[in-house]
């Protein structure tokens, strides 16, 4: 493996090492890093980068993980550690820190602490409509249509053609800061819905979100309920159904499956004309294919702007 590899980690660990006063004369600190798949198996031969500073110099270094998915590594410096780490067929997984408070004879407390890594094995990512959104609800105590693969509201408000979500607001304010408002989500179709994912994040990993949505529990609407002194609580986020087809029977024929990565943003805006709403949503395009795994590199909307890409998988 080529060991550069690892080079745009080491400088993201650096960045995001919490930088502390620096003297000369530092002491040293020894770290080991266990580099573990999701079942908490030892990876061998993962690229690790560890990066820290001495005497305010920001340093990085990496190395392979061993048989045991070991990496151990010592310096002289500020008692702030990041680590990362990558292999191929796993994603990326950076950010796990370790802050030292005390020595003892030259040497960071505790001395050579295991920092643990997780990588989650890539799977089958595929081609996804996906989306950052926000957008205004230009009117108030009436269902809106939302097509998620325009990626935007249908007629009369927008170019949307096909009716994926309802959205309804309604707003009472008796003040800039006193307020009591709601959100509403529906669906068009029976069997149409909407989930809340359990949450799989592994920490520093790019992918933090479910590989499959899952095939039952789905709600056909869900509120969101807003006070001045009062929020819902938030969530990781959720799985959804739409464009649902039922035979003769009842039972699902066809249907579309996605996820929204974190919760609904809503903004009340008790000074402005309308609310806003804002989400990350990803669309797989295949009927009843509940694959969720996204190739950033395969994002069947092309061109968007900037602040609506999404390139998490």
């Amino acid at each position: 493996m080529n060991m550069k590899s690892l080079f745009p980690i080491v400088l993201l660990l650096i960045a995001n090492v919490v930088s502390a006063q620096s003297t000369s004369g530092q002491p040293k600190w020894k770290v080991t890093v266990k580099v573990m798949d999701e079942d908490g198996n030892p990876i061998t031969g993962a690229n690790v980068g560890i990066g820290s500073y001495s005497n305010s110099v920001p340093i990085g270094m990496n190395g392979l993980s061993d048989d045991n998915g070991m990496f151990t590594l010592s310096a002289n410096g500020a008692g702030v550690v990041s680590c990362g780490a990558e292999k191929p067929g796993y994603y990326r997984s950076t950010g796990v820190k370790k802050e030292f408070r005390d020595q003892i004879d030259g040497k960071w407390q505790p001395w050579n602490p295991v920092l643990e890594l997780k990588l989650r094995p890539i799977g089958n990512p595929i081609a996804m409509y996906a989306r950052r959104i926000e957008t205004k609800l230009q009117s108030e105590d009436e269902a809106l249509g939302f097509d998620l693969m325009v990626g935007d509201w249908t007629a009369p408000y927008g170019k949307g053609r096909i009716t994926d979500m309802f959205f309804t607001v309604h707003r009472q304010m008796t003040g800039d800061h006193e307020y009591n408002a709601e959100l509403k989500l529906t669906f068009p179709n029976r069997q149409d819905g909407i989930a809340v994912a359990p949450s799989e994040f592994q920490t520093g990993s790019a992918f933090t979100t479910s590989r499959t949505a899952v095939e039952t529990g789905y709600e056909p609407q869900r509120i969101w309920s807003y006070r001045n002194d009062t929020r819902p609580e938030s969530v990781y986020g959720y799985f959804f159904r739409v464009r649902t087809v039922l035979d003769e029977n009842g039972k699902i024929k066809s249907a579309l499956y996605g996820k929204i990565r974190g919760d609904f943003r809503f903004y009340v805006g008790t000074k402005a004309p309308h609310a806003g709403i804002g989400f990350d949503y990803y669309l797989n395009p295949t009927p009843n294919d509940r694959n969720l795994e996204f190739d950033p590199t395969k994002n069947l909307f092309r061109g968007l702007p900037f602040d609506q890409q999404i390139r998490e998988p």
